[in-house]
């Protein structure tokens, strides 16, 4: 209904010039060919306040500000194996209680993960309450039987018991068949292999953790393009769960290999997880920036591109004159003007087209380049 709408606008717009066009004398000719002499032969042209709404006309000031080329890459986020941690059984046993087994679980850094039966374990116990009672009788052997306590303290804290678990076996006096380990990293549960009951032997893997307070991005790049890269480029990410937040993003891999066949090579980025809002397998869209200077900036859509690049400048109330301009670098919102136009000057944002569509007619009205 917009677009209806909108059609409908543009044409009464351009009605509105052709009744002009047809309405006017010789008299307004003469002049018109007059004013075209003094402008350079400028094609220029005049619209009441109705025919700039008819036509969508708004208007933007060019000013000197950032611009860079932009390239959109689409990504998919995964997790930093760097900040993967593999908790693995440092004693052969029985895995008799697991407290985390759901995929993705969150898991912070101390909390319960599994309580093991060992008989290794229940041995090791046992030998340091026996250095502790030996260490009582024989006083006079102070020194040898503390080494021989330290020793048995050290062999548990091996195996992964806490030094809180070993200090209550030495006050409790008592061996426990059961003993709990602690996650020693926080993160999210991404594999389990075992399950409750299972005998595990040593250096078995048991849980793996993922740190999300950094993902990676992984994206694919043209071998032409790696360049960009090394130029360090700006880069910006947007998913589609968090239309309205960006995340800064930094390359941090590039494959040093191509497929044979292939243009193309693997990048990854990296992004900090505040809160831990995105998640691993989310679609990502990068932007990246570079060649950022200082220039004299419009908008893209000011462009009108034929056999020449031309763009509309509004120079008083009503007045619009086309211009012929050079453009530079460019993004798909803006463009950089090298010539044509001036700091300052208002340009046609959008309604360019209306605008030469009526200078069309009038050329054809035998019009071209006349002020009305």
């Amino acid at each position: 209904m917009k677009m209806r709408h909108s059609t409908i606008s543009t044409c009464a717009f351009l009605s509105g010039i052709l009744l002009i066009a047809s309405c006017s004398g010789g008299k307004e000719q003469h002049a018109a060919h007059e004013a075209g002499n003094t402008a350079g032969n400028m094609e220029m042209i005049t619209l009441s306040k109705q025919d700039e709404v008819y036509a969508n006309i708004t208007i933007d000031t060019a000013k000197v500000r950032s611009i860079s080329e932009v390239t959109t890459l689409v990504g998919t986020t995964a997790f930093d194996e760097r900040k993967v941690v593999v908790v693995t059984s440092r004693v052969r046993g029985r895995i008799d209680r697991l407290f985390v087994r759901n995929p993705l679980e969150p898991v912070k850094q101390g909390q319960p993960l599994y309580a093991l039966y060992s008989e290794e374990l229940l041995s090791l116990e046992n030998e340091l309450l026996n250095a502790l009672q030996q260490r009582e009788k024989f006083g006079a052997m102070q020194e040898v039987m503390d080494q021989l306590v330290e020793s048995a303290r050290q062999r548990l804290l091996l195996y992964g018991l806490t030094a809180a678990q070993v200090r209550e076996i030495e006050r409790s006096g008592e061996a426990s068949s059961l003993i709990t380990f602690y996650s020693p990293a926080s993160g999210y549960l991404t594999e389990l292999p075992v399950s409750q009951g299972q005998y595990v032997e040593t250096g078995a893997p048991l849980f793996r953790i993922a740190d999300v307070s950094a993902l990676w991005i992984e994206s694919q790049l043209y071998t032409s393009e790696l360049r960009w890269l090394s130029k360090q480029p700006s880069v910006l990410v947007t998913f589609e769960a968090f239309p309205d937040e960006t995340y800064a993003a930094v390359p941090v891999f590039v494959n040093p290999t191509v497929e044979p066949g292939q243009k193309i090579s693997l990048v990854r980025f990296m992004i900090q997880n505040h809160g831990n809002k995105v998640k691993p397998g989310m679609m990502a869209y990068l932007s990246v920036r570079r060649n950022e200077k200082q220039a004299l900036v419009i908008p893209k859509s000011a462009l009108l591109i034929g056999s020449m690049t031309t763009a509309w400048v509004k120079t008083a109330d009503g007045m619009y004159e086309n211009r012929v301009i050079e453009t530079g670098l460019q993004n798909k919102q803006e463009v950089e003007v090298l010539s044509g136009i001036a700091e300052g000057e208002a340009v046609v944002a959008t309604g360019a087209y209306a605008l030469n569509s009526a200078l069309v007619l009038k050329s054809g009205s035998g019009m071209g380049g006349m002020k009305m």
